[in-house]
């Protein structure tokens, strides 16, 4: 195996951060969750993507509450 000696080796006992995603605003949460699905749905079918975007939010919303 090697290893990249210029590259910082954290401590085991300090915690790993965290990527940040849950102090996002929960507008840029859900322009990325909408984002993915778009891209992911327009590869697949992109006549219906749009809406099938919308009603997975709604979705979404529907099951976890409101971001605001």
């Amino acid at each position: 195996m090697v290893r990249d000696s210029k590259t910082q080796q954290q401590p085991k006992d300090q915690p790993v951060e965290s990527n940040g995603d849950a102090a996002a605003p929960a507008q840029r949460r859900r322009a990325r969750r909408r984002s993915f699905v778009f891209g992911h749905t327009a590869i697949a079918n992109p006549d219906i993507a749009r809406d099938i975007v919308v009603r997975a939010d709604e979705d979404f919303t529907r099951i976890f509450g409101s971001d605001d």
